[in-house]
C-alpha cells in the first residue's frame, strides 16, 4: 500500500473517516452536524507530467430536515491539510475555489456525477488545472505559476458534507468517465515522479499536545496559528471552537458541542495536537483519553496583560459566553508535573 496512491492518515481532517480501502470516506457525526465539513488528501503528489484522477459521491448520507450535501475536490500544496489554504478545487455548487476564494465556474454536479480533476504541468511556467464533468471538459479552471508552487507537489484532495464520496486514482480496471489523451491516472505515474507527503508520528510517545492557557480574547488562538505555521513538519491539528467554527456551516452553539465531540475521538490519532480552548474540562477530557503524549502548556495572559487590553477595542473579538467557559483562576501560573513536560511562557498574540 505504501507505494499506492490512497487518502492519508496523516493530513486528512480529524473528523473524516477514510472507507476500509482508504479510496473513499465520510464525515464523521454527520446526522448531528450535516454542516460539519470534512476532507482528505492523498498519500502522494505529483510535480510534472500531465496527471489526474476521477471522484464522484457514493452515498447521500441522512441528515436533518433542510441540510444539503455538498462536496468539492481538486488538487492542494504538499503543506497543512486538505481544507487550509493553498488549494484549489471545484465545488458542487458550480463554484472554483482558491485559497477560499469562489469564483462561477462550469455547472453544479450532484450524486450521479463523476467530475475528473486534472494537472498538467508540461508549461514551462505555469500548471494547467482543468475539471471535466461525466467525461465532458469544462475547460481550465486554474493557471498556477510554478514559482508560486516553490516545487511543491500538488496532491489530490477531497471536501464534503452530507454525503460519502470515492476516487479513482487508477486502481479500477477501468475510469469511471473517459479520460483525455496524454493524461495518466495518479496511480500510473512512476514511483520516482511522485512526491509522498511526510509520515505522522509512528507511536503515540513521539506525538504532543500543547494545552493553551489564558483568557478569552488575550491571543492564544492567533499564537496557535502561529505556532503551527513556524513548525509546519510537525503538522498540528488545533482542537479548538474557532477551527470547528470554520468547518461548521450551521449555529454557533453547535461547534462546542462538535468540539468535545472531536476531543473524544483526537487521542486515537497518532498526531500532533495545539488543544485551543480555555474549559479546564476540555483538558480534562483530553487527559481522561490520551496515553503516552508529551503534553506541554503554552501561554500566560493575565486580565492587566497588552494582549488582553487590546483585544477589549476590537469588535466582536470575544467568544460568547454560552460555548466557552472563563477558568476561575486565570491568572495563576501552571507548573510542570511528571504530565506537563514544558510550560512556554511566550504572551500571546
Amino acid at each position: 500500500m505504501e507505494f499506492w496512491d490512497v487518502l492519508s492518515p496523516d493530513t486528512s481532517d480529524l473528523q473524516f473517516r477514510a472507507s476500509r480501502d482508504r479510496y473513499g470516506g465520510q464525515p464523521l457525526f454527520s446526522e448531528r452536524f450535516p454542516g460539519l465539513w470534512a476532507g482528505a488528501r492523498s498519500t502522494h503528489g505529483v510535480t510534472r507530467g500531465r496527471v489526474c484522477f476521477q471522484a464522484r459521491v457514493s452515498q447521500i448520507l441522512p441528515g436533518k430536515e433542510g441540510s444539503s450535501e455538498v462536496w468539492r475536490t481538486g488538487n492542494s500544496r504538499n503543506s497543512g491539510k486538505a481544507s487550509e489554504r493553498a488549494s484549489y478545487g471545484f465545488d458542487g455548487r458550480g463554484l472554483k475555489v482558491e485559497n477560499g476564494k469562489f469564483q462561477e465556474f462550469g455547472e453544479s454536479f450532484g450524486e450521479s456525477d463523476v467530475i475528473g480533476c486534472f494537472a498538467d504541468f508540461e508549461d514551462p511556467s505555469l500548471v494547467s488545472l482543468s475539471f471535466s464533468k461525466n467525461g465532458r471538459d469544462l475547460g481550465a479552471a486554474f493557471r498556477v505559476r510554478k514559482d508560486s508552487l516553490r516545487e511543491r507537489a500538488l496532491l489530490p484532495h477531497v471536501l464534503c458534507k452530507g454525503c460519502a464520496v470515492e476516487l479513482n486514482f487508477g486502481q479500477r480496471p477501468e475510469p469511471l468517465a473517459p479520460v483525455p489523451d496524454g493524461f495518466l491516472f495518479i496511480h500510473h505515474i512512476p514511483a520516482p515522479d511522485r512526491v509522498r507527503t511526510p509520515p505522522g508520528p509512528k507511536s503515540t510517545e513521539e506525538c504532543e499536545v500543547l494545552l493553551m492557557v489564558g483568557l478569552p480574547g488575550s491571543g492564544k488562538t492567533q499564537w496557535a496559528q502561529k505556532h503551527s505555521q513556524e513548525n509546519r513538519e510537525k503538522r498540528y491539528n488545533i482542537l479548538g471552537t474557532e477551527r470547528v467554527l470554520h468547518q461548521l456551516t450551521l449555529l454557533t452553539q453547535q461547534a462546542a458541542q462538535c468540539l468535545s465531540k472531536l476531543v473524544q475521538i483526537a487521542p486515537r490519532a497518532r498526531r500532533n495536537f495545539i488543544l485551543d480552548q480555555v474549559s479546564r474540562e476540555k483538558h480534562r477530557e483530553w487527559r481522561e483519553k490520551e496515553r503516552g503524549w508529551r503534553e506541554k502548556i503554552a501561554g500566560m495572559a493575565g486580565k492587566n496583560s497588552r494582549e488582553w487590553k487590546s483585544s477589549q477595542k476590537i469588535p466582536g473579538k470575544h467568544p460568547k459566553k454560552s460555548w466557552i467557559k472563563i477558568p476561575k483562576n486565570p491568572g495563576k501560573r501552571p507548573k510542570k508535573s511528571q504530565k506537563i513536560q514544558e510550560i512556554i511562557p511566550k504572551n500571546l498574540g
